[in-house]
């Protein structure tokens, strides 16, 4: 595993049959990392499934603690 962190984009879906509520930005050594971190979050029961944004690619994060660093509409998310 490398010691270099990396912002993750994962979409949150309150139904794992529906549209993507929220999206979870997560500062992550790795993309399973990303997913692990947002599963241990307090937020996490609120939803039923979170996949890495597929239009999304991960950047690096130099000085970013790992961790969930917010929540961000997906429409909002989008307009970035």
């Amino acid at each position: 595993m490398t010691d270099q962190m990396h912002v993750y984009a994962l979409d949150c879906y309150p139904d794992p049959n529906g549209d993507p509520s929220v999206v979870m930005i997560v500062a992550a050594r790795s993309e399973t990392d990303a997913v692990e971190l947002a599963f241990t979050h307090p937020n996490a029961a609120q939803y039923k499934a979170v996949q890495l944004n597929p239009k999304s690619k991960p950047g690096r994060a130099i000085t970013i603690d790992r961790g969930v660093h917010g929540f961000v509409s997906w429409r909002a998310y989008k307009a970035l």
